[in-house]
């Protein structure tokens, strides 16, 4: 039993945590200035945060955060994630 709620704390806990890039990417989607199949930084870190609500840890919803992060700074720099 304590196991089960332990994993519904962590489970609540990832789906709180902040998404920007899959949210814009949502948006994009939703506004047509996007496409399902267009594939660019924005989508890579929109995938690095879907990776974060699920996880199945936090240690790992963190690397995650932290990839799709990277990918959005290195964009902003211009240069390949």
């Amino acid at each position: 039993m304590e196991s089960s709620q332990t994993s519904n704390r962590q489970q609540q806990t990832l789906s709180k945590r902040r998404t920007p890039a899959l949210d814009l990417w949502h948006r994009e989607l939703r506004d047509g200035t996007r496409t399902a199949t267009t594939f660019d930084p924005l989508w890579r870190a929109a995938c690095a945060e879907m990776n974060v609500l699920e996880a199945p840890t936090p240690a790992l919803a963190d690397g995650y955060l932290a990839e799709s992060r990277r990918i959005i700074r290195a964009a902003a720099k211009g240069r390949a994630a």
